[in-house]
């Protein structure tokens, strides 16, 4: 059983100022502006970054400058391989979190050096990334990516890193397997798959079909799927989980899909590789529809020749309300973005960035409160947390008790609209712009179905 401490920690949220900060991933460090606040509620009030008046005596260590009052994190970012499209503004919303962060004076003078690695999606990239940072940084904020974030557990134990995984495997949730060095966020693949089976059977499928990477990512989802088909009596009539490799020809999949005669695909892959399996299908004679886990899908999509294939056939999965959905913490985000960087496209993916930002700092906020920024007291703050409040943009979420008990279950479903992009003016849309969106319109609230909800989760639902 995962250790936890019941103690009442505060949400901290970040007010903004006049000054414009900016953002860049080429950057490999971050500083920047708001006023940061703290609110229970949804409600924001000006107060100080802990509960309480740090030790005279603090506890250092790895990727800690005492004199200074530094923390240095790192970001395993994809920046340049299969999901670069999602990670960039992961990154930047992380990015420019700590810029505000540090300009209104950090957590109790604390300031963040955020130094981001290019891994490309490569697991030897991301082992050589990890090598060049264990040393010097006290938490891993972004760790890009199931199967580089498994290669890395090894290390991440050893040097005892706290680490937050960019990857909604369920592994990251079981203490038997990550060792309580990494915290995960949102609903996990397993259970994702679940609630996207359960949303289909509401549209009238009844004969499902999957196909997904290789790998946790892949793996994973495609048991969440095996397991909710036989929760409600369905049928799994294609199971292609490890048959799509990217970068080879698709066609035998894409053969698979049209001859199974499934009401619905689930695709488990990057965007680039669902347009080509969505457009390939539906071009071959398959009349089903397609969702597909988180990563599968970006907004990107609908300036690409399959646009209006995805308005027509897809439902996308979210773990967080989109850009243009208003919210406390959501709206907080978008005011942060547009001041940082106004000329960018808005991006669904940002508030996923925004809200690392916000469990990373709460970690950091009660460690100092603690007296104890050592990898130990890092890891004893992050495995503390309860009842995180992320103002509206994601269901709340602890990390209490037991697997069972703290993991999120929730999931939302938003459909493309082509049209409603369209008219905002599609990939020349700035966030400075009014009414700016990524057309991605919620057509079901967060929601946990029955198999998800009954569903005893007690260990990772795949493993190599």
């Amino acid at each position: 059983m995962r250790k936890r401490y019941s103690w009442l920690i505060f949400v901290f949220v970040l007010a903004l100022v006049a000054a414009a900060c900016s953002s860049s991933t080429e950057d490999t460090t971050t500083t920047g502006a708001p006023e940061a606040t703290t609110t229970t509620a949804g409600e924001v009030e000006e107060t100080t970054s802990t509960t309480e008046a740090p030790p005279a005596e603090m506890i250092g260590g790895r990727g800690i400058d005492l004199e200074n009052k530094i923390i240095t994190i790192g970001l395993l970012s994809d920046l340049t391989g299969a999901f670069a499209g999602l990670t960039t503004h992961i990154t930047d919303a992380q990015r420019v979190y700590w810029d505000q962060l540090n300009a209104a004076g950090g957590i109790d003078g604390w300031t963040i050096n955020a130094v981001v690695e290019d891994t490309a999606y490569d697991v030897p990239q991301h082992l050589e990334k990890l090598e060049k940072l264990r040393d010097q940084v006290a938490m891993i904020s972004l760790s890009t990516g199931s199967p580089p974030t498994v290669a890395s557990l090894p290390i991440l134990i050893e040097d005892q890193i706290p680490t937050i995984p960019l990857s909604w495997y369920s592994g990251w949730a079981i203490p038997d397997f990550d060792h309580d060095v990494t915290l995960e966020q949102n609903t996990n693949y397993c259970l994702e798959s679940m609630n996207l089976v359960a949303f289909a059977m509401e549209m009238g499928a009844t004969k499902f079909a999957l196909a997904g990477f290789p790998g946790d990512y892949g793996g994973d989802a495609a048991e969440g799927v095996r397991k909710a088909v036989e929760y409600y009596g369905l049928e799994l009539v294609y199971d292609g989980e490890a048959a799509v490799i990217p970068g080879q020809d698709q066609t035998e999949v894409i053969q698979a899909i049209v001859n199974s005669g499934a009401d619905w695909t689930i695709l488990t892959t990057n965007p680039g590789t669902a347009a080509e399996l969505v457009a390939g299908a539906v071009g071959a004679g398959y009349t089903g529809m397609f969702t597909g886990n988180g990563p599968t899908y970006n907004a990107a999509l609908l300036d690409s020749p399959a646009a209006p294939l995805f308005d027509s056939v897809y439902y996308q999965s979210s773990y967080n309300v989109g850009w243009g959905v208003d919210t406390p913490g959501n709206n907080l985000m978008m005011a942060a973005m547009t001041e940082a960087l106004p000329d960018a496209r808005p991006s669904d993916a940002y508030i996923i960035g925004w809200n690392e930002g916000v469990v990373v700092h709460q970690v950091l906020a009660a460690a100092i409160a603690a007296g104890d920024l050592s990898p130990e007291g890092i890891l004893t703050a992050m495995n503390s947390l309860e009842d995180v409040d992320f103002g509206g943009s994601q269901p709340n979420q602890s990390w209490a008790g037991t697997p069972n008990e703290y993991v999120l279950r929730s999931l939302a479903i938003f459909k493309p609209d082509l049209a409603a992009y369209t008219a905002a003016g599609g990939a020349d849309q700035t966030l400075s712009q009014e009414g700016g969106t990524t057309g991605s319109v919620l057509v079901k609230d967060f929601f946990i179905s029955d198999a998800a909800a009954d569903f005893d989760f007690t260990a990772p639902c795949w493993e190599a």
